[in-house]
Formats: structure tokens, C-alpha cells, sequence
């Protein structure tokens, strides 16, 4: 009985010796293969924390804009948005009553890789009066375009935004 003991004691030391050096092979392999993987030019510099820029896939700030894909502005009150409407006023500053006021016939809120656009358009004069405006959510930028029967007039917050054909087609 003392032999069954100690055999089955010696066995499951046994394994659980096999199994950490599995694991330790299976980590020093998996950093082998990176290190490998690497390119032979590419160089480790230190980063400046106040110059880094958020990653790629770093989500879109929360706000109105983001978080209403698919709403209609009015719905959302979207003017009513005291961190967006100050932005708007200063972008747009003298036209900005005239926009809100035409700002009837909506689209519901569209984004594409981090762009958003919401649209509004004078009642019965679409034509005449109609407004686009783009939230780039990377960047944190408005732009607004306002047509008056053909005539454009942008506003750019802090630059003017890159838009797809596609969104604008939205």
C-alpha cells in the first residue's frame, strides 16, 4: 500500500513538473517568435507622453454626437446640448439662430470611420437652405457647412475635416 502511496505521489509530481516546464518553453517560443518577427531597423524610443497620440482603435469620445448614431438631432435635442451648441455658436457665430431655425428636416445622425454627420434643411426649401455638420471624434473637430441657395459658406474648428463620398452621400 506504502508503494501505491508513494508511486502515485511520484507520478503527480511528475506531471506537474512536466507541465510548468511546458509552460515556460511554450512562453520563451511564443517570445522567440516576436522577437524574430520584428523588423531588423525598427528601434525602441522613448515616448513623449504630452506629444502621444491615442491609439487607433481608442474609442470615440462620449458626447450627444457619439452616442446617437441613428437618432434623429431633434429627437436627441441636439441643439439644447450645451457642449455642442457653445462649440456650434462659436464656429458659427452670426449665422448660428439662422441654422438652428432652418434646422428642420432631418437625417438621422450617420458616422464612418470616426466621422459623423448630421443634416437639417429649411421646411418646404431644402434647396435653399440646407446644413451638414461633421464631428470628427479622433480629432475632437466641428465642421459646418451651411448652402444658402447654392452658395456654401464651411466653419472649421480646428481644421477642415476629410470626409468620405459615401458619408456625405448619408
Amino acid at each position: 500500500m506504502k508503494k501505491v502511496i508513494a508511486g502515485a505521489f511520484a507520478l503527480s509530481l511528475f506531471v506537474v513538473s512536466c507541465k510548468k516546464e511546458i509552460k515556460t518553453e511554450s512562453s520563451v517560443s511564443s517570445t522567440d517568435t516576436l522577437t524574430t518577427a520584428m523588423p531588423e531597423d525598427s528601434v525602441s524610443t522613448p515616448k513623449n507622453d504630452s506629444v502621444a497620440s491615442p491609439p487607433p482603435s481608442a474609442p470615440a469620445p462620449d458626447n450627444i454626437i457619439t452616442k446617437n448614431v441613428g437618432k434623429y438631432p431633434h429627437d436627441i435635442k441636439f441643439f439644447e446640448d450645451k457642449s455642442i451648441s457653445e462649440r456650434l455658436k462659436k464656429l458659427a457665430g452670426s449665422q448660428y439662430d439662422e441654422m438652428v431655425k432652418n434646422f428642420n428636416v432631418e437625417s438621422p445622425i450617420a458616422s464612418e470611420n470616426g466621422i459623423y454627420k448630421l443634416t437639417g434643411c429649411k421646411q418646404h426649401d431644402c434647396p435653399g437652405y440646407s446644413t451638414s455638420i461633421y464631428y470628427d471624434a479622433k480629432n475632437d473637430n466641428l465642421n459646418v457647412s451651411i448652402d444658402k441657395n447654392g452658395k456654401v459658406t464651411d466653419f472649421a474648428e480646428k481644421g477642415k475635416i476629410t470626409v468620405s463620398e459615401s458619408l456625405k452621400s448619408k
